[in-house]
Parts: C-alpha cells; sequence; structure tokens
C-alpha cells in the first residue's frame, strides 16, 4: 500500500499548502478552515511520519528534509490520484487498448464468447481477449496479482477478497452417442454407475465433477472413468463410436446437440445446481474498464440462458 494511502486527501492539501504558505495564519486563510484545524491537520502528520515537519523560525516556519521529501511524494500521490480519477471519468472502451485475461471451463466459453467477441469487436476493437483453462490451485493468486483479470464458473468457496456476479444456473445431463442404447430411456441411478464414462479434464478436475463422485460415494458406488478427454472436440469423438457416457450442464449438451447428434436424458439424482458466476478481486471492483466489461459478460450470460432454455 502507498505511505500516503491512509491520510486523507484534505489533509495532504493542507500540509502542502503550509509548505508553501509557511505559516497556520496563512494557511488557514488560503484553505478556508480554522486555524486550529490547520494544528490538527500538522499535528496528526507529525505523528504518522514520526517527524516535526515544520518548525517554528525568525523567517516563518521551515521544513525538515523529512517534510521537503514528503512534500515532493505527496505531489506525485495526488497528481496519480487526479489521473485516475480523470481515466475513470473519460473511460471510452473504442480507445481502450488492453489484455483482458479470463479463465472459463470449455463449456462457459463455448457459450459466450460469440457474444462477448461481437460486442468487442464493435466496441472496444483494441481490446485483446485471452481464455486460458481454469488452475483451481493458483487462481486466488493470480486474481490477486493482477496476472488473471477475471474467472468464469462453479466455485463454491471463493476467497474473501473475490467478488462475484450470478450469471445463470444449470443442471447436469447425461449424453452419449446416437446409438447409446442405454441412453435410450430414463436412467436409473445403478444403471447410470454401471456405465463407462468420459470426463472433460482440462487443467484438473472441475467442480461439478467432484459434486458428481460426492454424490455417487454417498450412495456407496464410485464411477468407472475410462477416458480423460483434454477437449470438448475429443470427448465428443469419443462418444460418438463408444458405449461411454459424459455427464454435462444441460446448456452444454444443448448447445452440443446443434452440432452432433447425441442422446440426452436427466441425471438419475438430485444435486445442487450448478451455480455459474463471474469472479474479480476486489481491487479492480470501481474500475471504469472493469465495470463495462462485467455488463459484456452479463450480457452474453443473459442470452446464453435464454438461448438454451
Amino acid at each position: 500500500m502507498h505511505p500516503l494511502a491512509n491520510v486523507d486527501f484534505r489533509t495532504l492539501q493542507i500540509f502542502l499548502t503550509l509548505m508553501t504558505e509557511r505559516g497556520v495564519t496563512a494557511t488557514s486563510l488560503v484553505v478556508g478552515v480554522s486555524q486550529p484545524a490547520i494544528t490538527q491537520a500538522l499535528n496528526r502528520l507529525r505523528k504518522t511520519f514520526g517527524d516535526p515537519l515544520l518548525v517554528r523560525s525568525p523567517q516563518g516556519m521551515q521544513p525538515t528534509e523529512k517534510a521537503l521529501a514528503l512534500e515532493r511524494e505527496t505531489r506525485r500521490f495526488l497528481e496519480e490520484v487526479a489521473q485516475i480519477q480523470a481515466s475513470q471519468e473519460d473511460f471510452d472502451p473504442l480507445r481502450e487498448r488492453r489484455e483482458v485475461v479470463l479463465t472459463a471451463p470449455e463449456y462457459l466459453e463455448q457459450l459466450l464468447l460469440p457474444v462477448i467477441a461481437t460486442v468487442l469487436r464493435r466496441d472496444a476493437p483494441y481490446v485483446t481477449l485471452s481464455i486460458r483453462s481454469p488452475d483451481q490451485r493458483r487462481i486466488d493468486a493470480l486474481l490477486a496479482a493482477g496476472d488473471v483479470n477475471f474467472r468464469l464458473g462453479w466455485v463454491r468457496d471463493p476467497q474473501p477478497s473475490v467478488r462475484a456476479m450470478p450469471l445463470f444456473e444449470d443442471d447436469v445431463v447425461v449424453i452419449g452417442g446416437p446409438g447409446n442404447r442405454a441412453l435410450a430411456e430414463r436412467l436409473t441411478l445403478p444403471a447410470y454407475v454401471a456405465l463407462p464414462h468420459a470426463r472433460l479434464l482440462g487443467s484438473g478436475r472441475t467442480t461439478s465433477g467432484r459434486v458428481i463422485d460426492e454424490f455417487i460415494k454417498q450412495h456407496g458406488q464410485s464411477l468407472a472413468v475410462c477416458i480423460h478427454a483434454q477437449g470438448l472436440m475429443a470427448l465428443l469423438g469419443t462418444l460418438m463410436v463408444s458405449d461411454a457416457v459424459a455427464t454435462v450442464p444441460r446448456r452444454m449438451a444443448l448447445k452440443i446437440q446443434e452440432a452432433f447428434p447425441v442422446r440426452m436424458v436427466d441425471f438419475p439424482g438430485r444435486l445442487p445446481r450448478v451455480s455459474n458466476a463471474l469472479y474479480w478481486h476486489e481491487r479492480t471492483q470501481r474500475s471504469a474498464f472493469h465495470q463495462w466489461f462485467r455488463g459484456v459478460i452479463g450480457q452474453a450470460a443473459r442470452h446464453a440462458a435464454a438461448t438454451y432454455a
């Protein structure tokens, strides 16, 4: 944190005026507050920085070396704050030149990217969007460091320093190839457990995968996962030519059915709803660009929820 961040702006402005006027009476007239208030502000600064800062002399109040250094730092700090405020007020996505790093499971990338890309190319053509696979173990540190700007997904235990915007809920279904006879009718839990399963692995086990495994374990069973696919196309290719099934969010299955003739049946049990949300670090909460981009994500999510209902 900046050393001046804990000092209020009014006190800093009083200090700069004292450095110019070199007297409490003159500073009081310039700033428009009482002389006791000027003295109190100077005493707060003396206590904060452990230095007298301004000492009396026949020529008026004279600054210490610490005060001279603090004056330079204060002017620089207030200029930076003014620039940030001006950039927030003048924000225009058409002029923004930056990279946005977003982590997302492939399912949400497939659903949301078309709308996000459309808006970016139209309204923010100089913004680059980089979508990465989720890194469950490091994501909190990546958000805190600014290496990742946003996280899309289902997070059951977000950190206190992370803000969230709910997008839409989903449930899970079981899909398989068009010739998969096991999906010709409603599944029972024993029949589901007995099937060979394929999963998207990516960079690690997904939240929905953990929830499914916990549910099956509560029933004293475990799934036979025979294929861990790295990407969606490989997973679908496997389903098309084998008796394996995959358990995926319903909207993902509906999106897949636009291009692949997969069979889809309800999951044979009651699971928590998949709660998709957008996450970002607290320090970017007030950023004008981040607020605008969060609106773009919200627009894409509303479109996906309505299209694949």
